[in-house]
């Protein structure tokens, strides 16, 4: 049996570029290299409308309108035009959010928090990672006058560590007033799961594309175009592009590949999810079966197909890994990797310091091996009965 060295299996931190990606957007580097902006040539022509076919995909992935997509540089940038974009001026703004959402959010409302004084409330979630809605409708402030200002609702539809995905694809039914905006990080989501951003309520949203196979450096922020409440500033300004609200030169390259690989998700999804699914069940029920004191971080009913969080008892985590050098795993998301902390995802969920601190994260891929499984399996158990003998 070969398997090539290392094992990758961190595909929630990033993917690698899918080679029909690679090939779709290789041209927009040299051949159709005009400026997408510039419609006096056949160069700029040909350059836009690569990048609307590619807003057409990606707005496909989520079931939006095209006009309904910018594009920017990744899923940060989208949080920060969101959140920010929204908060900015004098308006009364009130944010709700969890202490379990990806580092962007959080460091985006201690930044507002910081610069313009509006406040964030954190929700509480249960100790599968579930949105206790009961906990919002308690702090949400009723409006007993007239309008008093903005509620808006920061929701990660599947989180970054564990793979949970809400139950509820609409949790702030019967909370959300006219005057509440709901912004979704859809950045794990996308791509592995059917998304509706129409049905589900959602007014602004984020995403990636090297989450999904496509190249870094690209990104998307849905901004629902019928919603009048949504008034957002940009952050770069300069030029016209992107409906005013992102400034410079299309990087259209980029944006092709992103738009191909939102098309090759959208119609490999309902496959991969389940042969990937498969190896993430073998991986998981093997090491729960043959490891005495290992449990499973998350929601096993309702998570991400290709995302395993295991909490391997009186085992380091970090040590863990690096006595398995040739798997790659993490412990927590690749933005919180400079915390020397425990994960702020697992400590929200209840779990203490000491078990937060021995849990790893397998998430695997497109191109994950049943070989490969079986010999990070083989090595998971080794180094954990090494380890607990030390």
């Amino acid at each position: 049996m070969i398997v090539k060295m290392p094992t990758y299996l961190d595909n929630n931190g990033t993917t690698p570029i899918d080679d029909r990606v690679l090939q779709k957007s290789s041209p927009y580097h040299s051949v159709i290299f005009g400026n997408a902006s510039n419609r006096d040539h056949a160069f700029g022509y040909d350059a836009n409308e690569a990048v609307e076919a590619a807003r057409a995909n990606v707005a496909s992935l989520i079931n939006a309108r095209s006009i309904d997509i910018i594009f920017t540089s990744g899923a940060t940038e989208s949080v920060n035009i969101a959140l920010r974009g929204v908060c900015q001026g004098p308006k009364h703004v009130s944010i709700y959010t969890t202490a379990a959402e990806h580092e962007s959010v959080l460091q985006v409302c201690r930044f507002i928090e910081k610069t313009s004084c509006k406040k964030t409330t954190y929700l509480a979630l249960d100790a599968k990672g579930q949105l206790q809605v009961e906990s919002m409708n308690r702090c949400v402030t009723v409006r007993d006058g007239g309008f008093a200002g903005l509620d808006l609702f920061s929701f990660m539809l599947a989180n970054n560590e564990t793979g949970t995905v809400h139950r509820r694809r609409k949790p702030f039914d019967g909370t959300c007033s006219p005057q509440s905006i709901v912004f979704s990080d859809l950045t794990q989501a996308a791509g592995k799961i059917p998304i509706d951003a129409e049905a589900m309520g959602i007014d602004l949203a984020a995403f990636s594309a090297h989450k999904i196979y496509g190249p870094k450096g690209v990104g998307a922020l849905f901004i629902r175009g019928r919603e009048p409440k949504i008034e957002l500033e940009p952050l770069i300004v300069g030029g016209g592009q992107e409906r005013g609200l992102r400034g410079g030169t299309l990087n259209v390259p980029g944006i092709v590949g992103f738009g191909e690989a939102c098309r090759i998700a959208k119609l490999e999804m309902a496959e991969e999810s389940a042969r990937v699914g498969r190896l993430r069940d073998k991986l998981e029920n093997t090491l729960l079966d043959e490891v005495a004191n290992v449990w499973v971080n998350g929601d096993r009913g309702n998570r991400l197909y290709n995302t395993s969080n295991l909490g391997f008892g009186g085992v380091d985590a970090r040590t863990l890994i690096r006595d398995m050098h040739d798997i790659a795993v993490s412990t927590r998301s690749a933005c919180s990797s400079g915390n020397q902390g425990p994960s702020h995802v697992l400590k929200a969920m209840g779990l203490t310091d000491e078990q937060a601190f021995s849990c790893v994260r397998f998430s695997l891929g497109r191109f994950t091996t049943e070989e490969e499984i079986d010999y990070t399996i083989r090595k998971v158990i080794a180094s954990v009965i090494k380890l607990r003998r030390h």
